[in-house]
């Protein structure tokens, strides 16, 4: 009698074991190694039976930049320094000095006035990669958004791209249109993260940029991919060259309110060669009649640059985030996001605007990843 109730049981677990099971790489979201015991081993940084998910740990309360305390008489707005994501760059003379490229909001105007109050600062942190960053400098007046930046060693120099045009600047918080803007990616260079910056060069036609230099000790080329929204994805000889695209579209459907909706793409190749990417998923969106949160990140993943890309309907990361003072807390939005490695291409932190439940201001984020970051920062004396 105990044995015949106990069989469905048995068989349930079976098939579920079936199911997690994996038989190559793929099933472990180029993350992880395929056992020979058919379970993945996920590499560092990364959980889960099919190692999908990013390994986040508590984040401090404060890291990051996170500026929306501040106030000016003269400033237009009531939101601080409001900001939305950036990319982490370690000085290359001083290794315990980090840079942060940001995206903020002029005189106080927070998101919703992004177009076109943005404009691209650079802060810096003497406390390790997660902050807190403390401004230094304005590095483009408005409006330019969507920062990403670069070392391209092929060059000797920095690549920062961006979206928008040189205006004057923004007398209100007021939003505008889309259409008053060319809706192109251009791209600067400098030899300093300090600058000066060249004058913006458009690239292709698109938004949401980017980049990875294909430059590596063994093949030392000046060649650069930009993937731009829906993971279009281009190529050039060099970063200031002609641009063509290589991909052909992704075999998932990237068009508004579908499943697979997605934007702001993050690119990386890791250490073995393999293609990965993060965007902001939009699912809530679609299945909760606009809600912004929980389920906010997904992964992509590939052999190959040019084809073969994987979505797996699941989420890499979501809007909840437990802190070291025991706090937790869901965002309305968390975008933007861009993961800073170690070395060997391990992930250590993960970079992403966010902006708190009933509130207009914004800030960015540092979130620890995995456990390899206490070695990273005791290598540096932090």
């Amino acid at each position: 009698m105990f044995s015949r109730r106990l069989r469905p049981i048995l068989t349930l677990l079976s098939l579920v074991t079936l199911i997690l099971a994996c038989t190559t790489e793929e099933d472990c979201s180029l993350n992880g190694i395929c056992s020979s015991n058919s379970t993945c081993h996920c590499g560092p940084g990364w959980i889960g039976s099919d190692c999908g998910r990013l390994d986040l740990v508590p984040a401090a309360r404060w890291t990051g930049y996170n500026h929306t305390n501040y106030t000016d008489p003269s400033y237009l707005g009531s939101y601080g320094n409001s900001s939305w994501g950036g990319r982490i760059v370690q000085d290359r003379e001083d290794p315990r000095l980090f840079h942060l490229l940001v995206d903020q909001f002029r005189n106080g105007c927070g998101l919703s006035g992004w177009r076109p109050t943005s404009f691209i600062a650079r802060a810096e942190s003497r406390n390790g990669p997660q902050g807190p960053y403390v401004w230094a400098q304005n590095t483009t007046s408005s409006f330019r958004h969507n920062a990403d930046v670069v070392w391209s060693p092929a060059d000797d120099k920095y690549l920062l791209w961006a979206i928008g045009a040189d205006i004057a600047d923004p007398t209100s918080c007021k939003s505008i249109s889309g259409s008053q803007f060319p809706a192109v990616i251009s791209v600067s260079s400098a030899s300093s993260i300090r600058g000066p910056w060249t004058p913006f060069r458009v690239a292709i036609n698109g938004t949401n940029p980017a980049p990875w230099p294909l430059y590596e000790e063994r093949n030392k080329t000046s060649q650069i991919t930009l993937a731009a929204e829906d993971l279009k994805i281009y190529a050039a000889p060099q970063w200031d060259g002609n641009y063509t695209r290589i991909n052909s579209p992704v075999p998932w459907n990237t068009t508004d309110y579908s499943p697979t909706w997605t934007e702001d793409p993050f690119i990386w190749r890791d250490k073995r060669g393999n293609w990965h990417a993060l965007a902001h998923w939009m699912i809530d969106i679609v299945e909760h009649d606009g809600r912004k949160y929980p389920r906010t990140g997904a992964h992509m993943f590939s052999r190959n640059l040019a084809e073969g890309w994987h979505f797996k309907v699941q989420e890499a990361f979501n809007s909840t985030v437990t802190f070291t003072d025991g706090a937790v807390e869901t965002f309305n939005r968390r975008e933007r996001s861009k993961i800073f490695f170690d070395e060997d291409l391990t992930p250590l932190y993960l970079v992403s605007g966010v902006q708190a439940l009933n509130s207009k201001t914004s800030f960015t984020l540092v979130q620890p990843i995995g456990d390899r970051w206490h070695e990273y920062e005791k290598r540096l004396g932090f």
